[in-house]
């Protein structure tokens, strides 16, 4: 299997666990805050302990999307665009974790 088809099936796996990962995080925050659907504590910790999940999956969906609109545009050399939108994945979520 090559590069690129094993980054499409990543895409679209990532694209989906994002999908259910919002809902939850949808369902999870007006439950907190209305207090209903779900126990308090359950709500609040569903909300605030799901979120590195939604940031991941949020980074790999936009970051591989990016790459292949760039390879589209025909933009730079393709393992110089692929290294770099790595490091700005690893560089992103490390600042989340940070200031979490």
């Amino acid at each position: 299997m090559n590069t690129g088809r094993l980054l499409v099936k990543i895409n679209r796996f990532s694209a989906w666990l994002l999908l259910i990962f919002m809902i939850i995080f949808l369902i999870s925050g007006y439950a907190w805050s209305h207090r209903i659907l779900l126990p308090l504590q359950m709500a609040k910790n569903m909300h605030t302990e799901l979120d590195l999940f939604l940031v991941f999956f949020f980074l790999v969906h936009s970051l591989i999307g990016i790459r292949f609109a760039l390879a589209r545009w025909r933009v730079g050399h393709s393992r110089l665009v692929s290294m770099l939108l790595i490091a700005i994945g690893l560089l992103s979520f490390w600042f989340v974790l940070s200031i979490r």
